[in-house]
């Protein structure tokens, strides 16, 4: 028994470290963390698993902060550290000090994005009916990007030769690591609360391509939850085509690329003139055709004032045709009186009814002035009638109103009717009374 070595606690834990640490100086361990606990120090407690094997870890409060990644449980991961154990306050243990971490490979990193997507969906953050009408003719667009690269330059380049009237802000923000995310969202924050020229109309959220990994940031529910609650329409341009993040299908559109992006944010200015140049060849047949139907309307009117003349000069015919007439057929009934009369005054004389005779003088004068006030009113009746229409329709003529004072204004034998035909003609024909003249602007 003398020959067993003997130690006493502190020498054999030291011994068990020493070996420890001799043996694994720095190793790679590959598994899926357990429960996370970080402590008001910083220090950041947890365990790594496999199957049912267990190993407990930890990673100083420094070494965690420059993570390059968010620590999460039930994801699997390379951790990097050293093996030493621990033996005080009533426990004696071996664990991992990690001071990195990295994904465990594209497969890990997609099974946490798909278990995220999952969860999300479930809330309805990604259903289409939330999405956002991206304005036409953007006043501003605030793009979150990285403020050095191609990526800015390239939607600000694409935007000025599209909509050069769209003022571009940018919001420097990184675009990868472990808090990036919560600068977007701190972002977010301030451009929804200012009142500002500087709020936009639309936001971008612009990166070039990169790993997985380098993406995740993209990825985070923290930002994803955020951008749903925007109120400014969002574009998501994460990337390349074949990229994917979980920010794109909470943003109102997708572009797959960040100048695909900058061509959606924007009208192309050249088939905005072209529509315009179409929508004025409209207009213009359409004024061209407003200022014919007058005219049209004019020309009939002239020709039915003809009409009206020439029936109007009819009917004066036909009535002094039909005065003659009847004052012939009343000369010749009061002929056939005067006749009858001295027929029955010659008789009378024969006879000598004096006092028949008076009467019947007397009756027959009466009679015959009646008859001629009768005519005369009528006759006079109907010349009044037919000066009252040749008063209304020389009233009416072209030429009544340029005596009146009035002026016609001709382009090419058109009407001109109002100022704004004007503007786009340089000469033009002004016909009064006394003749025509041509005004040169």
């Amino acid at each position: 028994m003398n020959n067993i070595p003997e130690y006493t606690v502190t020498q054999l834990n030291r011994s068990i470290k020493n070996i420890l640490e001799e043996k694994f100086q720095y190793i790679k361990l590959v598994g899926e963390s357990g429960p996370i606990t970080i402590a008001n120090s910083g220090h950041v407690y947890f365990s790594i698993k496999e199957n049912d094997e267990v190993i407990s870890c930890i990673c100083w409060k420094g070494s965690y902060e420059n993570l390059n990644l968010k620590l999460e449980e039930g994801t699997e991961y390379n951790f990097f550290g050293r093996i030493t154990s621990y033996s005080k306050f009533g426990r004696s243990v071996y664990q991992l000090i990690v001071d990195e971490i990295e994904y465990s490979g594209d497969g890990s990193i997609l099974k946490l994005i798909d278990e995220r997507k999952k969860e999300i969906s479930a809330k309805g953050l990604f259903d289409q009916k939330y999405k956002k009408t991206i304005p036409k003719f953007p006043k501003s667009i605030g793009v979150l990007t990285s403020s050095s690269g191609s990526v800015i330059h390239d939607i600000i380049h694409r935007i000025e030769d599209r909509f050069p009237l769209t003022k571009i802000f940018l919001f420097p923000v990184p675009v990868q690591g472990k808090n990036s995310h919560i600068e977007i969202i701190d972002y977010l924050n301030l451009i929804e609360s200012t009142k500002n020229i500087y709020k936009p109309d639309t936001i971008i959220f612009a990166r070039g391509g990169g790993s997985l990994e380098e993406m995740m940031p993209f990825n985070e529910p923290e930002l994803i939850e955020r951008v749903f609650e925007c109120k400014i329409p969002c574009i998501s341009a994460i990337g390349h085509e074949t990229d994917y993040t979980l920010l794109d299908l909470v943003c109102d559109l997708r572009a797959p690329t960040p100048t695909a992006a900058a061509e959606i944010a924007v009208p192309d200015q050249n088939q905005l003139f072209k529509n315009l140049s179409e929508m004025n060849s409209i207009f213009i047949n359409l004024l061209k055709n407003k200022i014919m139907h007058p005219m049209q309307t004019l020309m009939a009117f002239e020709q039915s004032t003809s009409l009206i003349s020439k029936k109007l000069f009819d009917t004066e015919k036909k009535l002094d045709q039909l005065i003659n007439v009847n004052l012939k057929s009343i000369n010749s009934f009061f002929d056939k009186k005067k006749n009858l009369i001295y027929n029955f005054h010659i008789k009378v004389n024969d006879f000598n009814p004096k006092q028949k005779i008076i009467y019947f003088n007397e009756k027959i004068r009466v009679l015959n002035n009646s008859n001629l006030i009768s005519i005369k009113n009528k006759v006079k009746f109907f010349k009044q009638k037919i000066s009252l229409l040749h008063r209304l329709v020389n009233s009416s003529s072209i030429d009544k109103n340029l005596k009146k004072g009035y002026a016609i204004l001709q382009k090419d034998k058109k009407l001109i009717k109002d100022i704004k035909s004007l503007k786009g003609i340089n000469e033009f024909l002004i016909k009064m009374k006394d003749g025509s003249l041509i005004i040169k602007k």
